[in-house]
């Protein structure tokens, strides 16, 4: 019944927004992971060039992150939505005919974590904009519902379409979603921004400085980066692992991401509300034990079932830490600086830059299982900054 009354408390901009996230992260994960497991099976390029074009996405989407909110701080959040997605639509369809082309996949991805970054960006603005600050876990619970429900159905639809005779019409169909979310973004009525100051308004550089200076915010992006760091490995490192070790890598990668999703559609809004009125200190713990245990279980039972336990811990893992410090962000930013706050945490982000590459690097040199170990040593880092630097 709890479940059931979150939905009836949903907003309409928070039901739009999380179908726009929906949306694109069906793309994303009906085109990219598989993007690796195409090119590991053609034998077109090494692991570590695969490595390299699936990360340069998160790289420039993290790091494009603090400038890009510091513009949506100040502009339409709606022209801005239309844009990214106009243009990451090009980029998909241009995936489809670089196939084999590292430099130019390279460029593509590049240039869609650009953009991607600009709509999130926007979406979330959106939402913090529409939303008391009571309601903003509701808020952000229903754009993360819709985030892993695109995550559960896009790698089934990357996996049919794998076997088809066109497999490449994945980025067509990609592009296709992101071009018909632009259309419709057209229509929608937006709020007017926030009167700020022109003295505020002009002054970039007072902007940039107080949000690189918050101590906090640092802390939160660094505990972040590690996290994703490690929770890269199952989007790019673990497709290419299954691919050299089971049949039918494509639908069995599927099912493991439908298993994510669905744990995190049910039990997401409950987590976050109990972080919230309890620890989030101890939540984001509680969340680094568990990645810990779930790559040290992915180390030394890599069999299938040792596989399932191991998703649905790390499942559990990533709802007690990474929605639970996204609120925290949001909730300590001041309504001027919404946005280049949540931009600054993008830089964690390049751990989804980082993880690939080191991924791909350790699989072809040490072996999945000393890298799936490490993975799971990492997590006592993120441990000792949480009780280090945070307060409840």
């Amino acid at each position: 019944m709890r479940f059931l009354s979150f939905f009836t408390q949903i907003t309409r901009i928070m039901y739009l927004v999380a179908f726009i996230s929906f949306l694109m992260r069906i793309s994303q994960f009906m085109s990219l992971p598989f993007l690796a497991i195409y090119l590991s099976h053609q034998g077109v390029m090494t692991a570590s060039q695969i490595g390299l074009v699936l990360g340069i996405g998160p790289l420039v989407f993290s790091a494009t992150g603090l400038m890009n909110g510091m513009y949506v701080d100040r502009q339409s959040h709606k022209r801005t939505i239309i844009f990214g997605l106009f243009f990451a639509s090009l980029c998909f369809f241009g995936f489809a005919f670089s196939i084999g082309f590292f430099y130019g996949l390279l460029l593509l991805n590049a240039a869609l974590g650009w953009l991607r970054s600009l709509v999130d960006i926007s979406a979330i603005a959106m939402v913090v904009d529409h939303t008391p600050s009571e309601k903003l876990s509701l808020g952000f619970s229903a754009r993360f519902i819709g985030v892993n429900l695109g995550v559960a159905i896009g790698p089934l639809l990357g996996a049919y379409m794998a076997t088809t005779q066109y497999p490449l019409s994945i980025f067509f169909i990609s592009g296709g979603i992101y071009f018909v979310i632009a259309l419709g973004m057209i229509f929608y009525r937006e709020k007017p921004k926030i009167k700020i100051s022109s003295s505020m308004q002009d002054d970039l550089l007072t902007h940039f400085f107080d949000v690189v200076k918050n101590k906090f915010l640092i802390i939160i992006t660094l505990i972040n980066f590690i996290i994703w760091v490690i929770y890269a490995q199952m989007d790019t490192t673990f497709p290419q692992f299954l691919a050299q070790h089971v049949k039918n890598p494509a639908t069995l990668f599927s099912y493991f991401m439908l298993i994510n999703a669905l744990i995190c559609v049910f039990f997401q809004p409950i987590i976050l509300r109990w972080a919230e009125l309890t620890s989030p200190k101890l939540s984001g713990i509680a969340g680094c034990v568990m990645f810990s245990i779930s790559f040290l279980m992915l180390s030394f039972y890599p069999s299938i079932p040792f596989m399932i336990i191991a998703i649905a811990i790390m499942s559990f893992g990533e709802l007690f830490i990474l929605p639970v410090n996204a609120l925290l962000v949001m909730k300590a930013a001041p309504k001027n600086l919404l946005s280049s706050y949540n931009g600054f945490t993008n830089f964690s982000l390049l751990g989804l830059s980082f993880g690939p590459i080191l991924g791909g690097l350790g699989l072809q040199f040490i072996g999945s299982s000393y890298l799936f170990f490490l993975d799971g040593l990492l997590p006592i880092i993120a441990i000792w900054l949480y009780l280090k630097f945070i307060r409840e």
